[in-house]
């Protein structure tokens, strides 16, 4: 992480010291500033549903899933927004790289399950190889891992859940009765 970075985390807890919180409360603030200037300038080259993805849903303390790397190219990782608990999204990228990931950069005393989604940057990568564009993703986990993505493309999802059942899915009968399954009314034979 170049912007929030763990140390910068690890500061804004300690409020021991009120001086000493401000200061880092200030640092945070300016760094947060100065990643919102960075993705300014590089959002419009970040893939199309990247750009959707960061106007629509705000990722901050979205419940980790999964996080699966299915071999050379292919990373999904699976989240619960906080401000949409009934949908999901789902993050497929293809990468240029393996996953680089980062175990305990933040200490024990302020790691937290289950796995949160605290906080991400998005910039712009190299493929000097092949003369294509290229995407970095780096991710802080509540759990003290740094989550460094290098890829080329990604798609995202935000499908309705089954299981467990979501409201979503219930038809206005079902609402009405006061049943939220999406199978209410069926037997099993």
């Amino acid at each position: 992480m170049k912007f929030f970075t763990s140390q910068r985390l690890v500061r804004l807890q300690d409020r021991s010291n009120k001086g000493k919180f401000a200061a880092a409360l200030e640092d945070w603030e300016r760094a947060a500033h100065a990643y919102r200037q960075h993705l300014l300038r590089v959002r419009h080259e970040l893939p199309g549903e990247l750009q959707q993805l960061i106007d629509a849903i705000p990722l901050h303390d979205a419940r980790v899933l999964d996080m699966w790397w299915g071999g050379r190219t292919h990373f999904t990782i699976t989240l619960q927004p906080e401000s949409d608990p009934l949908r999901l999204v789902v993050l497929t990228y293809s990468l240029m790289e393996p996953p680089a990931i980062q175990q305990d950069v933040l200490p024990e005393s302020i790691r937290s399950e289950p796995i949160a989604w605290l906080y991400d940057e998005l910039d712009l990568g190299t493929n000097a190889a092949r003369r294509t564009q290229a995407f970095l993703h780096r991710i802080l986990l509540s759990d003290g891992r740094e989550v460094d993505l290098h890829f080329r493309k990604v798609t995202v999802k935000k499908p309705i859940p089954v299981v467990p059942a979501s409201p979503l899915l219930a038809t206005p009968s079902q609402v009405s009765a006061g049943s939220a399954s999406p199978t209410s009314g069926r037997h099993s034979a």
